[in-house]
């Protein structure tokens, strides 16, 4: 059938209905007369493709397209959603483990199976995975590796070794372990800071030693807008994770959450295990600035200032003076603080730290990282001019 008998057709048709009623608006009979002619060239293309007709100058039906498979139909229907995940949890697999007890813990992952009584004892406790930082440790949460003085660790080959630990940073929920196996495989690290709202994330879990799981989600919330406190608690800057809507129990605690580029971007931590509770995972990068010390000291050694920090917007900007919106706004400042030492003020837009300029959300990551003591010229915006104030920043109190 040619195009031009259809679309006379179509035309034929759209302007008997829509000539019933005059009052419709002329768009709206548009519309109409559009959709009719859609519906009509897709009828003469299904009879051409199902075998309607006989093809032009052979006399016979052409054959019938191949079916669609339903992965097929999905990447048709939304071109931006993954057909599997599966390739990707099989390049990354190699590097989980599972983290167990030496004896019996209660409420371990076995709770998390329909109908176990959130008091059963077992011997799992969660999951790892391999890093290389000089050797080949194993990272995982710090309220796994605090379940037992006994820990092991069950290989990607079900292989069972003792485990060493090396360093634990209750802040952060890190726990860095070494195990005495040669030739593993780490994973590689990723940039979190790179993550975007929207971007696919797998986590993986193997609290047993015997299957790997895996959960799905995407980005839900970077975290990097909410870094803007610098005083002591649980809540701290430091809490700034990564929100997911994959699933996180309790199993896969402490296993890596990974992008499609197979790159390790965050480390797991299981909330709950109530339906609908919003997932969490440590940045990598927050653990790449730690890991170093953790091998070598066993803790982080980290500094705190005392203020509360906001970002500053043009508005801001320009009733202050300042030439452009940048830096941390201080909105309030803790008694008896190494800010309030130094002479820092309410309103004071704190711009460089010692030759860094900073904002509200790497100020507190700056801060901590400057080892306690070392004295930091640190610039300020105050009374519409620069003045550079002097910071000794001290040991962060537990």
């Amino acid at each position: 059938m040619s195009r031009r008998p259809i679309v006379d057709r179509a035309r034929a048709v759209s302007s008997r209905l829509v000539g019933h009623s005059r009052a419709i608006p002329p768009s709206a009979r548009r519309l109409a007369r559009s959709l009719c002619i859609t519906c009509i060239l897709l009828a003469a293309c299904r009879e051409r493709v199902d075998g309607g007709g006989p093809s032009p100058g052979t006399g016979t039906a052409p054959a019938a397209p191949p079916a669609l498979t339903s992965a097929a139909a999905t990447k048709i229907l939304y071109p931006s959603a993954p057909g599997s995940f599966v390739d990707l949890v099989s390049s990354a697999r190699h590097g989980v483990v599972a983290i167990r007890a030496g004896s019996p813990v209660k409420s371990g992952p076995a709770a998390i199976f329909p109908g176990t009584p959130e008091t059963t004892a077992d011997i799992a406790l969660g999951t790892g995975f391999l890093i290389e930082s000089h050797g080949v440790f194993v990272l995982t949460n710090d309220h796994i590796a605090a379940a037992s003085t006994d820990l092991r660790v069950v290989l990607p080959d079900r292989h069972e070794a003792p485990a060493k630990l090396v360093g634990r940073d209750l802040r952060l929920d890190l726990a860095l372990l070494s195990v005495d196996v040669p030739r593993l495989q780490p994973l590689a690290m990723g940039n979190s800071d790179d993550l975007q709202v929207g971007e696919w994330l797998v986590v993986l879990g193997n609290p047993f030693g015997d299957e790997v799981s895996a959960s799905v989600g995407i980005v839900s919330a970077t975290g990097r807008d909410a870094a803007r406190s610098l005083v002591p608690g649980r809540a701290m800057g430091f809490r700034t994770f990564l929100e997911t809507d994959a699933r996180i129990h309790r199993g896969n605690s402490g296993g890596p959450v990974i992008d499609t580029a197979g790159q390790v971007v965050g480390v797991a931590v299981a909330t709950g295990d109530r339906p609908g509770e919003v997932s969490f995972a440590i940045p990598i990068n927050r653990v790449k600035e730690v890991v170093d010390a953790l091998r070598e000291f066993g803790q982080v050694a980290r500094s705190w200032l005392g203020v509360l920090v906001q970002p500053v917007d043009a508005e801001l900007a320009a009733t202050v003076g300042l030439p452009k919106p940048s830096g941390a706004l201080v909105t309030e400042i803790k008694t008896g603080s190494p800010a309030a030492k130094a002479g820092l003020r309410v309103g004071d837009i704190i711009l460089t730290w010692g030759e860094r300029d900073v904002d509200h959300r790497s100020l507190p990551w700056i801060v901590a990282q400057t080892p306690p003591g070392r004295p930091t010229n640190v610039t300020v915006w105050r009374n519409r001019a620069q003045t550079q104030v002097p910071v000794v920043p001290e040991k962060m109190p537990e």
